[in-house]
């Protein structure tokens, strides 16, 4: 039983980070014009939507790569997205939403690292990653 359940919510970690990504790299190259906005600031939806794909991506994948190592491709892509930025219509890259996904991601790597195994333990994930070990 705990073996289906494990599975089904390692499949579910994943799937929800790869629909982060998708939806980061959708929602920064989107043209300026079709830009909808959540009537929030600008930099706390980056920070918010950076955090939690660092969330998922540190449930997503417990073992390899580390947990820095997550963070610091996260940063990379925030850069990648944001110089991206300057390629599509009325859209424009700033140093301080750059800045906002970085700390968005930072901060979820972060909380990850200090309770991702209370985390994982609850849900039935840690016996099943040692069994695979």
């Amino acid at each position: 039983m705990l073996r289906n359940y494990a599975g089904l919510l390692a499949l579910a970690f994943r799937s929800a980070f790869f629909a982060c990504i998708l939806a980061l790299v959708l929602l920064s190259w989107l043209p300026g014009d079709e830009m909808v906005r959540t009537g929030a600031n600008g930099r706390a939806e980056h920070a918010v939507a950076y955090f939690g794909t660092a969330v998922m991506m540190a449930l997503a994948y417990r073992k390899r790569p580390r947990l820095f190592v997550q963070t610091i491709v996260l940063v990379a892509l925030a850069g990648i997205l944001e110089a991206g930025q300057l390629y599509a219509p009325g859209r424009t890259a700033v140093l301080f939403d750059f800045a906002s996904s970085s700390a968005g991601a930072a901060f979820g790597g972060l909380l990850m690292w200090a309770l991702r195994d209370r985390l994982l333990g609850y849900a039935g994930l840690d016996r099943l990653s040692a069994e695979r070990s």
